[in-house]
């Protein structure tokens, strides 16, 4: 006698494999798609600049280069349209996370001969063999001092430029105060103070707003923080910050429908100036810094104790709706500062990524008040 139930059921679970392989199959397929395409986005080379008549631009610099720093191999960006120009190095931020991939395209490079260097364990500097215990403050501003030694000899400059965003901002104000005679002048962006401090006044902020617009998902989020301490500054906290920050508009951007994929996943993806190898260490090494002594340091570290003199020109760029650097104790950092000549700019439409979300004042600030040219490209005397 012929069981069509179970005949039913034989159909159902063949039905269900087919239907399963071929899920599994088109995922696959999508995946192998996937990693052709960024594959060939990744041939890790750098296009030159071109003049008007297609040939490349005389006395221009487009380069990748890595060497040895601090006894480990480290990778930089240098880029230029005139190499007679004064030299920037940039400090990017997290520690771990690089910036070239969203910000080389604003136009420092007309002004600068910009280097633009993936930190200790970063990006083009990531190597699973390294030792995170070992990413000290000392060792960085060290590595600094050797990149911008580089620069100087290999561009004739005495001096050059020092610029850093966020993180970048306090390795950066800790390498000028240590060596003041190797620089023109210090750019903090969205500077970095006393990040304790910052955290605290960054919750509240969180809570006052999700309180305001009802948004009871954060609160009960928020809830299970309690910042009374430096030891309740983890990384499972600061994850929940990033993305509450962002939601509400005090994080990255002021423009709260940007999205992470948008400024920063889409452009690694894409940036041809990276192999495949350089974008798993841009995402491996943002993981890899967050329990090294120097990000441990940006956590204890109040630069109005530690830092409040130094002995060349600092302008500090910071965006109004900040909360992840605190506007408010940039500010007060700055009115305390000791310096030659000191300006800090309020970046009126900005959160913590004033050099993504403003990137034409970034521009006139370095153009007009810290090089000196003038409108028509004259030199300000």
């Amino acid at each position: 006698m012929i069981n069509h139930k179970t005949i039913s059921k034989k159909r159902v679970l063949r039905m269900t494999g087919i239907i399963l392989g071929i899920v599994i199959g088109l995922l696959l397929l999508f995946c192998l798609v996937f990693f052709l395409i960024v594959w060939s986005w990744s041939p890790g080379k750098i296009e030159p600049y071109y003049d008007d008549s297609g040939n490349v631009l005389s006395g221009s610099i487009s380069e990748i280069v890595r060497m040895e720093i601090g006894d480990v191999e480290q990778g930089m960006i240098i880029k230029g349209k005139d190499i007679n120009n004064p030299v920037l190095l940039f400090l990017h931020g997290g520690p771990g996370n690089p910036q070239y991939v969203i910000f080389n395209d604003i136009g420092l490079e007309d002004y600068f001969t910009v280097c633009w260097w993936d930190q200790h364990g970063s990006g083009m500097s990531y190597s699973s063999k390294l030792d995170s215990e070992s990413v000290t403050l000392d060792q960085m501003v060290s590595d600094t001092v050797e990149v911008t030694n580089y620069l100087r000899q290999r561009f004739g400059k005495e001096k050059i430029y020092l610029m850093g965003q966020s993180f970048g901002s306090f390795l950066g104000i800790n390498t000028v105060d240590r060596h003041p005679e190797l620089y023109e002048a210090y750019i903090g962006i969205n500077q970095v103070t006393n990040q304790l401090e910052s955290e605290k006044l960054g919750y509240e902020n969180m809570m006052y707003i999700a309180q305001e617009t009802g948004d009871k998902e954060s609160i009960k989020k928020l809830e299970k923080y309690k910042l009374d301490g430096s030891d309740t500054i983890t990384n499972d906290y600061l994850a929940l910050r990033s993305s509450i920050m962002l939601k509400q508009g005090t994080g990255t951007f002021r423009n709260n429908s940007t999205t992470v994929f948008q400024y920063a996943i889409m452009p690694l993806l894409k940036a041809r100036e990276y192999t495949l190898s350089d974008k798993y260490g841009f995402i491996a090494g943002s993981l890899f810094m967050l329990d090294s002594p120097i990000n441990k340091a940006q956590f204890t570290t109040n630069l109005m104790e530690t830092i409040p003199e130094v002995d060349i020109p600092v302008y500090i760029l910071h965006g109004l709706y900040d909360r992840q650097a605190s506007y408010e104790l940039s500010q007060r950092y700055f009115e305390i500062l000791k310096a030659p000549k000191k300006e800090f700019y309020t970046f009126e439409n900005s959160a913590h990524g004033a050099h993504m979300e403003e990137p034409e004042r970034i521009i006139e600030i370095v153009k007009e008040d810290i090089l000196g040219i003038g409108k028509e490209g004259q030199v300000i005397d």
